[in-house]
Order: C-alpha cells, then sequence, then structure tokens
C-alpha cells in the first residue's frame, strides 16, 4: 500500500495516512467495513441457515429449548462475532499506528471519534441485517445471493432513484448507507470535492446521523427477525 500510493496525486491520500495516528483508524475501519459485511455476514447467514437444514434448530427446541432462548443465542452469536470483529480492529489500528507513527503521545493515539464503538455498532448493523435474511429465508446460498444483492445493488438502485427523482436527502438514510456511513472510505468527507452542489447536501452523514439511524435500523433488524421467528414453523 505504501508503495502504491507513494506518489498518487489529490485526493487520494498519501501512503502514510492509511498507517499512522490519527487516520489509520478511519482507513482500517473501511477496510473493516468490507470484511465484517461480507466475511462475517456470510458466517452468520451460514450458521442460521445450517441449523435449519440439518434441523438442529429443530431439536434444540425439542430437547428443551424455548424459542426465545434458542433466539437469544443466534443474537448473541451476533453480538460476540461484532466484539470480536471490533477487538481486531482495534487491535491492528493500534499496531500499525505504533509501527508507522514517528512521534505520537496519548492524545494522538486516541484521535479518533469514539471508532471503536461506531465499529460496534456498523458490525452488529450488518449482522443482524444477515440474521434477519436468513431467517426470512431459510435457504443458505438463497439467503446470501438476497444478502449481497440487496447490499451491492439494490439498495444503490433504489437510493439513486430516490436521490435523482424526489432530490432528498433521505436516500443517504438508507438501512446499509446508514450503517455502512459509520465508517466511510474517509476522503469521501472532504465536502469541498464530495458535496452535491446542486442538491445542498453532503455525500456522507454525520458520525451522529449515521449512529441514530443505525441504532434504529439495527433495533428494527432484530425486532423484525424476532417476530418472524416466533411465527415460523421449525
Amino acid at each position: 500500500g505504501k508503495k502504491i500510493l507513494a506518489d498518487a496525486p489529490p485526493p487520494i491520500p498519501s501512503s502514510t495516512a492509511l498507517y499512522e495516528f490519527p487516520t489509520v483508524w478511519d482507513y482500517q475501519g473501511y477496510v473493516g467495513n468490507w470484511f465484517v459485511s461480507i466475511l462475517l455476514g456470510f458466517l452468520v447467514i451460514y450458521l442460521f441457515t445450517s441449523e435449519v437444514s440439518n434441523r438442529t434448530m429443530r431439536q434444540n427446541i425439542i430437547t428443551g429449548l424455548t424459542r426465545k432462548e434458542y433466539f437469544i443465542s443466534k443474537l448473541a452469536g451476533v453480538v460476540v462475532l461484532s466484539l470480536y470483529a471490533t477487538i481486531i480492529y482495534y487491535i491492528s489500528c493500534l499496531i500499525l499506528g505504533l509501527i508507522h507513527t514517528d512521534v505520537y503521545d496519548v492524545e494522538l493515539i486516541f484521535d479518533n471519534n469514539f471508532a471503536g464503538i461506531r465499529f460496534f455498532i456498523m458490525s452488529i448493523g450488518y449482522l443482524s441485517f444477515a440474521l434477519l435474511i436468513a431467517n426470512t429465508v431459510r435457504k443458505g446460498i438463497l439467503s446470501i445471493l438476497i444478502y449481497i444483492s440487496y447490499m451491492m445493488a439494490i439498495e444503490v438502485i433504489l437510493r439513486l432513484i430516490i436521490l435523482f427523482k424526489l432530490q432528498t436527502r433521505f436516500a443517504n438514510f438508507a438501512p446499509m448507507n446508514a450503517i455502512e456511513d459509520l465508517m466511510p472510505l474517509p476522503f469521501l468527507r472532504i465536502p469541498a470535492m464530495f458535496t452535491i452542489k446542486e442538491f445542498d447536501f453532503n455525500f456522507l452523514l454525520t458520525y451522529v446521523e449515521s449512529f441514530i439511524a443505525a441504532l434504529i435500523y439495527l433495533t428494527l433488524f432484530i425486532w423484525g427477525s424476532w417476530s418472524m421467528f416466533k411465527k415460523k414453523d421449525l
């Protein structure tokens, strides 16, 4: 990365920004954004749908677990995976920053706008959405296809329609975009270059806006999963 970006022109960041404090928190968070949404999202879907196809879900409930206890165990898995990802993110940022930053102090190291909390909420947001898709579809491959299609294509198309037809900032509050904006590509926050001037609003949500929206969405995802799980056949 350092070699590739050594002589990159603006607005592409210099190679040092990717590895030094405090910007390492932003760039490492963006990398983690992709890893969590795809790899851990697929894992959550696999863990749930495999229990459906192997009938271990039914067996667990027959042998004594209530539906509520079983669902809480799946939700706990989402929280544990999110916490695990956040710990890896935090440790990797500290290691990279300490190695590549020539002069630093405690204030510089932790100048990250509550990056750990944002990363944790982002992770739960993605994984609770994956759990909702898995609980709704209950077919492994189909669930993954729907999950990735919505994130990569369906929501993007819907946002573009809202953006250009209605010309409203509401497009930025779509579920996956709001969650993604907790850890966006950092140089997109340069207002002078990435503001849609004719619509008079920024390309990204603020951290406060994305944090509140993500909390609302992940609550809805979890509530939707539980409501559906109570009614579906085992």
